[in-house]
């Protein structure tokens, strides 16, 4: 299976960016296959969160249940 590619660039701290690449370095990982994983990892938890509401995407309480009308 193959899939198209697209060129993405990123401004992050300079800091930030040498850490991610020591930590892929040490797990032998290239840079972008993990930006993928969190990426991909990031993107399941939304449309999870979409599907499967929890406390945080529900109304607030003093809202629902509200019969006035304004």
């Amino acid at each position: 299976m193959s899939y198209q590619n697209v060129l993405v660039n990123f401004r992050i701290p300079v800091a930030l960016k040498n850490e991610f690449e020591d930590a892929c370095k040490r797990l032998h990982m290239p840079m972008t296959a993990q930006a993928n994983l969190l990426m991909r990892e990031f993107v399941n938890r939304q449309k999870h969160a979409r599907h499967e509401p929890n406390d945080l995407n529900e109304p607030v309480s003093f809202y629902s249940g509200m019969d006035d009308t304004l």
